[in-house]
């Protein structure tokens, strides 16, 4: 394995940036047959404690954001981008608020979406609500500590520096980089099960018993991708696991724990630095692996940021069809391993900007 590793991709960015919207800017519309609805609950771990700030703890509050099929209302009342937030409000999303499970769902897959370090749950927002139109179920999970929240009540928790990668980590040797990581992603992992405890709870009232809860896919952005990977290899209900620029811990890569089909997608500037450590998740497989390296891509593109903000984020590609690529990846993917319906995945998928080495 060589020493100089990846220097962006677990950079674990986004560190948050205050931005300020010029122009309103309307989400790219979803491409499936559905509405959209979305709701947000904020729940409270007894169990477990965060840390507020040096010396001051409460109990852990995390936050999650569901996209859905939704029924179509007249009275159904526009969805805000992120309601507290300041920096976007001038952001437009195609997303009904506290609306009805569509009456054409009879059994729907749940994906889980797994924010980076520093990235709030909402920065998905055009990946979620295309494949909530396609007739998935969405989670984004805002994990205190890791990611950066707004609270109703309108506290910001800020990431913890606690996970900030210490300067000269990232050239290796990447033994450090896995057990450094190694505490967050037990705290993720946790959070991402008392998550699920929630919904499987909540299922009955919110959506009508109709969420397949043993069906579960899951999307990680960088240390979310760490995360994802520590969920897919411990939880016998996910059945397919995709990450952008996030390995898996380092016991999961090279003891082959993860046992369902993966789509790992890594930029091509970042690529070239952490191709022997995805090897190490490839060599050691179990199921399909699809590594997939993004043509002009950033650490970035896979949220909406560099959309709202195209002059803070100076990326070869350009930023919308970026995204439009990103959110025809997921949903084939996940279409073709929770659902059934194999499409283009039954082969190399032929999208310009995408080089996809399918391993068996």
């Amino acid at each position: 394995m060589k020493n100089t590793i990846l220097t962006t991709m677990l950079l674990l960015a986004l560190t948050f940036q205050s931005y300020c919207q010029a122009d309103t800017v309307q989400l790219i519309e979803p491409t499936g047959k559905y509405t959209v609805g979305t709701s947000i609950y904020e729940w409270i771990d007894e169990s477990r404690e965060m840390k507020v700030r040096a010396g001051f703890t409460q109990k852990r509050a995390i936050v999650t954001q569901f996209w859905y099929p939704a029924k179509s209302d007249s009275t159904l009342v526009k969805a805000s981008y992120s309601a507290l937030s300041n920096e976007y409000q001038k952001t437009l999303t195609n997303s009904y608020l506290r609306a009805s499970l569509a009456k054409e769902i009879h059994r729907a897959p749940l994906i889980i979406i797994v924010p980076g370090r520093g990235t709030e749950r909402f920065l998905y927002s055009t990946i979620a609500e295309e494949l909530a139109s396609q007739g998935f179920v969405v989670a984004s999970v805002d994990m205190p500590e890791i990611g950066y929240i707004i609270y109703q009540d309108g506290f910001i928790l800020y990431p913890s520096d606690d996970f900030k990668t210490p300067g000269g980590m990232m050239a290796g040797p990447y033994e450090r980089v896995d057990e450094f990581f190694k505490k967050p992603t037990e705290i993720g992992y946790q959070d991402l099960m008392f998550v699920l405890k929630n919904i499987t709870e909540f299922n009955a009232y919110a959506f009508e018993n109709k969420l397949d809860l043993e069906n579960i896919g899951v999307f990680g952005h960088s240390l979310g991708g760490r995360i994802a990977g520590e969920l897919t290899a411990k939880s016998e209900k996910v059945k397919a696991l995709a990450t952008m620029e996030g390995i898996p811990p380092r016991d999961v890569r090279y003891e082959g724990k993860i046992v369902v089909p993966s789509l790992m997608m890594c930029s091509s500037g970042t690529l070239k630095y952490a191709v022997d450590n995805y090897n190490s998740f490839i060599d050691n497989r179990n199921n399909t692996v699809y590594m997939t390296e993004l043509v002009g891509f950033g650490h970035n593109s896979m949220t909406d940021n560099p959309y709202l903000y195209p002059d803070n984020f100076r990326y070869e590609i350009d930023s919308k069809k970026a995204l439009e690529i990103s959110r025809t990846l997921l949903t084939e993917f996940f279409k073709a391993y929770l659902i059934g319906e194999n499409g283009r995945y039954k082969q190399n998928m032929d999208i310009e900007y995408v080089n996809m080495i399918k391993h068996n």
